[in-house]
C-alpha cells in the first residue's frame, strides 16, 4: 500500500510539473504576441538621432530623401517584412530598408535603416536583432554650404600617397573641369558648380570647394570625409 500510494503522489507531482510548465509556456506567447506595438505605436522603443548614429547613416538618410542612387540598389528599397515582429504590426508593405554601409566590409553589413509610410525611421546595426527610432529632427543635413564639420575627420597623414598628391596639387592651384553635382546629398547644400571633382583612383575622389574646403571619399561617393590638413 505504502509503495502505491508513494507512486501515486509521484504522478501526482509530474501531472501537476507537467501542467505548470504547459501554462508558463502558454503565457510566454501570450506575452510575445502581446509585446507587438499595433501600427504607428512607437511606445517602449529607444530613441536616437542621425547625429549619434555613425556618419553613414546619415549618407543613407540623405539618399532616401533624394530617392538615390544608392549603393546596393537591388536590395535598398526593397520591402521589409518585419518577420522578427519586433517593429509595430503593420500591412504588408509599410516598410523598406536601406543599407546603412559598414567601411571596410566587403558586403552590407548588418546595419540598416528600415522607413515607415507614415514618416517613421528605424535604425539597426545587427542586422533586424533590435532596432531603434531615429528622431530626424535631431539630425540630418542641417551644415551651411563650406561647413563639413558635420563630416567625420580624416587626417592628410592618413590618405594614401596618391591622396596626398592630389589635395596638394589642388592646394597648389590646380583645376579641374568636372563639377561635382552633389546628388547624393551628402555635402552640405551649394550652388551649381561649387563643388570640384578630383580623381584619385578607381572609387577614391577629393572634392573641393569654392571656400577651399576639402572632402575624401573612398567609396565613389557613398561616404564622405572631412580632410584635416594639420593631422
Amino acid at each position: 500500500m505504502t509503495n502505491y500510494r508513494s507512486r501515486l503522489v509521484a504522478v501526482l507531482f509530474a501531472l501537476l510539473a507537467t501542467f505548470s510548465m504547459g501554462v508558463t509556456a502558454a503565457e510566454a506567447v501570450t506575452n510575445t504576441t502581446a509585446a507587438q506595438n499595433a501600427c504607428g505605436n512607437l511606445s517602449g522603443f529607444s530613441h536616437t538621432t542621425l547625429s549619434a548614429l555613425p556618419a553613414e547613416a546619415t549618407t543613407t538618410y540623405n539618399l532616401i530623401q533624394k530617392g538615390g542612387p544608392f549603393p546596393y540598389p537591388q536590395n535598398d528599397g526593397v520591402v521589409f517584412d518585419n518577420r522578427e515582429g519586433i517593429l509595430p504590426s503593420c500591412a504588408s508593405g509599410y516598410y523598406h530598408e536601406y543599407t546603412v554601409p559598414t567601411p571596410g566590409s566587403s558586403n552590407r553589413g548588418t546595419r540598416r535603416i528600415v522607413t515607415g509610410s507614415a514618416g517613421e525611421y528605424f535604425y539597426t546595426g545587427d542586422h533586424y536583432a533590435t532596432f531603434k527610432v531615429i528622431d530626424i529632427s535631431g539630425g540630418g543635413q542641417t551644415h551651411a554650404c563650406g561647413d563639413l564639420s558635420g563630416l567625420t575627420k580624416i587626417g592628410y597623414s592618413q590618405l594614401s600617397a596618391a591622396a596626398r598628391t592630389v589635395v596638394d596639387n589642388v592646394r597648389g592651384g590646380a583645376t579641374s573641369s568636372t563639377t561635382y553635382e552633389n546628388r547624393e546629398g551628402v555635402l552640405p547644400a551649394c550652388a551649381p558648380g561649387y563643388y570640384k571633382l578630383f580623381t584619385v583612383g578607381t572609387n577614391d575622389r577629393v572634392i573641393s570647394g569654392k571656400a577651399g574646403e576639402l572632402a575624401y571619399t573612398p567609396d565613389h561617393y557613398v561616404t564622405f570625409k572631412r580632410i584635416d590638413l594639420n593631422s
